[in-house]
């Protein structure tokens, strides 16, 4: 006869040890939360520096076509023309579709026959137009779907306005403030653009006689450098504006910076929002932004690259910018 024996109890968690178990999986929560953030922001940027690339060969292939650069954006008002204010002028972004694998929405979109206004006007056309578009956004910045800020949305021939798309991509137009007209000499940014893209532009390599390697043709730009807003750029598309600040100015600001950037500023600017300041090139990546170059090259540039703002062009990213400066350059 077997004895029966008290049942064995089981022992459990006391509460000191599920608190240091808690604590050890916080501990390495925190620890690895950087890490998986760090991995996550190096995809981002290897996406945005992708883009910039596949911009840059869209920029060559363009060439190849036609042999010269696209133009920095199409004067509509033709000669003699007029435009009413917030009326649209055709930019860059949208000369480049069909070598983005986007010829159906250049199609669609029919520039030259018709101007932005008009293709606006359209309802189909505009819900293709308001379409976000990735090739154009940097996946680390954080700003809307549609640029609505005033100064950057188009009028429709129906006299609405509308938002076009954000843009984290703008080309490069002059180591000054921005200018419609190409500089007098190629090097003083007061006279006119000494960059790669202007009104009715036509840049060919042959005319970058700085080098293109040594020439920034596009860079980045954020919707907020901090917590201010900069508005980043917008995609197909310049706001006519007949006042001091527009594109048939000598030198606008208001429809020309939602397309182009210049080196008013330092890169990521930590100056208070103006129109000034929002003409420069900014990102969401610690450091810098990227920018893409007239060989077909992705560079990071750091926020501290040497720049001047008096008015000589004598400093590493005034140099950069210019296509015919005759400076040379230090390391970047």
């Amino acid at each position: 006869m077997k004895i029966p024996r008290p049942a064995k109890r089981l022992r459990g968690f006391t509460l000191i040890e599920l608190l240091v178990v808690i604590a050890i999986i916080a501990i390495l929560i925190a620890l690895l939360l950087p890490a998986v953030q760090q991995a996550r922001e190096a995809a981002r940027r290897s996406q945005c520096k992708n883009n910039l690339k596949q911009i840059g060969l869209a920029f060559q292939n363009y060439h190849d076509t036609f042999n010269m650069f696209p133009p920095g954006y199409v004067d509509e008002r033709g000669s003699g023309g007029t435009l009413a204010d917030n009326e649209g002028h055709w930019a860059w972004s949208t000369m480049i579709l069909p070598y983005l694998d986007q010829a159906p929405l250049y199609n669609q979109m029919n520039p030259g026959p018709i101007t932005p206004s008009t293709a606006l006007n359209d309802a189909a056309i505009r819900t293709s137009m308001q379409q976000p578009r990735a090739a154009f956004r940097c996946p680390s910045d954080t700003g809307p779907a549609l640029n609505g800020n005033a100064g950057q949305e188009i009028q429709a021939d129906s006299g609405t306005n509308f938002g076009l798309p954000v843009s984290n991509y703008i080309a490069s137009n002059n180591n000054r403030t921005l200018r419609q007209s190409r500089s007098s000499n190629g090097a003083n940014g007061g006279s006119g653009a000494t960059g790669a893209f202007w009104r009715d532009s036509n840049l060919r390599f042959r005319d970058i006689t700085d080098g293109a390697s040594n020439t920034i043709l596009v860079g980045e730009r954020s919707y907020k450098v901090g917590t201010v807003d900069f508005y980043a750029g917008t995609l197909y598309a310049a706001r006519e504006y007949g006042g001091t600040n527009g594109p048939e100015q000598a030198s606008g600001n208001q429809g020309l910076i939602a397309i182009f950037g210049g080196s008013t500023y330092s890169i990521n600017p930590t100056n208070p929002s103006n129109v000034a300041t929002r003409q420069t090139y900014s990102s969401q990546h610690t450091g810098g932004a990227h920018f893409g170059l007239g060989d077909g090259a992705v560079r990071f540039i750091s926020e501290n690259i040497n720049l001047n703002t008096d008015d000589a062009v004598n400093s590493t990213l005034e140099s950069l910018i210019g296509v015919a400066d005759g400076q040379i350059l230090g390391e970047f």
